[in-house]
């Protein structure tokens, strides 16, 4: 064994273990103010560590969408973090949707992760308050690509019944971080809509890839 070899082992062997982090139950929140008073809001943290904020209007139409936000964020979550994109896409619960989003469990890169994390929130959504009629994953930004991921890994559950009855990425970065990234500064304020619906699969081709039809505006 080299001197460096030990001396890595003898670090990881002295270093504190890092505690597992504690699932919190949803408890209530204060709505951002451009929400309805009489909405419910909700804040919970899943097994992996993750932040997530559901709300929940008092006309609710028996719809949820599943947010997947953008950046991603470099710091620690914070149970707060999702209130932001809740305030921005009130709308959507003004218009009668449920609404969940996750912190992911740590900041930085990270699709897959922030996929799973994403889908953690329809799970636990579904749990919590009964499986709506139509779940709608939707992705802003960079996490558009996380929607498509997570659209690609959990449409569909073990017995083939859909999790996700659509997509919506709204200036999703669906050709990896390090390029659209690098252009950004050139794109002004173009903005990119991809609407996917997700299809039975026994309507669906067999072939990797080609699980969902997608229309564009």
């Amino acid at each position: 064994m080299t001197l460096l070899a030990g001396l890595l082992s003898l670090i990881a062997a002295t270093a504190p273990a890092k505690a597992a982090p504690v699932a919190l139950a949803p408890t209530p929140i204060a709505c951002p103010a451009n929400l309805e008073p009489t909405t419910r809001c909700l804040s919970g943290r899943d097994a992996r560590g993750a932040w997530y904020v559901t709300a929940l209007p008092a006309n609710w139409n028996h719809r949820l969408i599943v947010h997947a936000h953008g950046g991603p964020r470099l710091g620690a979550p914070e149970a707060k973090d999702p209130l932001e994109d809740l305030e921005r896409f009130a709308v959507m619960v003004r218009a009668g949707y449920a609404w969940t989003a996750s912190t992911y469990r740590r900041g930085g890169y990270g699709v897959r992760m922030a996929a799973e994390d994403a889908d953690s929130t329809r799970q636990l959504f579904w749990a919590q308050h009964g499986r709506p009629e139509r779940t709608i994953l939707h992705g802003q930004s960079w996490g558009g690509n996380v929607a498509a991921k997570a659209a690609e890994l959990y449409a569909f559950d073990t017995d083939d019944t859909p999790n996700y009855d659509g997509v919506l990425l709204t200036n999703g970065v669906l050709t990896g971080g390090t390029g659209p990234m690098a252009s950004a500064p050139t794109c002004g304020s173009s903005i990119s809509t991809i609407a996917v619906t997700i299809r039975p699969r026994a309507s669906r081709p067999t072939r990797s890839g080609r699980a969902c039809r997608a229309t564009a505006p």
